[in-house]
């Protein structure tokens, strides 16, 4: 009866640790995809477009990440989680923007490259979200210069994937003209504020 009961708990955790080091790989293989992705969006991107924003980068910079409810469609609300943030407590990779919509769905978003008044990106994280969207992913890369005193240039590059092969050029078509109407309104809003 020990015996059977010692071979019962080896056997629970070889399977248990077998369970996490598939996790760990499987969440480091992620990890991989998502830098790979990310350095796509610097070179191939899927989609991109480029703005000239009437005010300083830092401004620019810190109304996009800060602001989204403000200027995205149907976005009500905006909150961080730094628990994974590189500066503790502050905004930087690893932090999370969780940005609430009108319906009380939230789409979350993970800080991957963090450099404040120049550029930052972020992975939308579709598990976690719980808005209703036809993506597996997307990853977006945002690039500010100045390019006159107190003047941006703004560009946004992404990487997406249609989450049906039937519907992705629907969903290309849908997500790059919300990104353009967006971020529209967004170098509306900002240059008003400015001024």
């Amino acid at each position: 009866m020990a015996i059977e009961l010692k071979l019962i708990i080896y056997i629970s955790l070889a399977v248990s640790l077998s369970f996490m080091q598939a996790v760990s790989i499987a969440a480091e293989l992620d990890q991989v995809f998502v830098l790979e992705e990310f350095a796509r969006t610097q070179n191939d991107p899927d989609h991109s477009v480029t703005f000239e924003v009437d005010a300083p980068p830092d401004v620019v910079f810190r109304f996009l990440t800060d602001r989204v409810h403000d200027y995205a469609n149907d976005a009500t609300a905006v909150e961080f989680d730094h628990r994974n943030s590189l500066t503790p407590d502050n905004l930087d990779s690893g932090s999370v923007r969780i940005t609430t919509m009108k319906s009380n769905e939230q789409l979350v978003q993970r800080f991957i490259h963090y450099n404040p008044s120049t550029s930052y990106a972020y992975f939308t994280d579709m598990e976690a979200s719980s808005v209703d969207v036809p993506l597996q992913y997307s990853i977006a890369y945002y690039q500010l210069t100045s390019i006159a005193n107190e003047k941006t240039r703004l560009k946004i590059s992404v990487v997406y994937k249609s989450s049906s092969r039937w519907l992705s050029y629907f969903v290309s078509r849908a997500f790059n003209s919300a990104l353009e109407n967006d971020f529209e309104a967004a170098v509306e809003l900002i240059e008003t504020e400015y001024r």
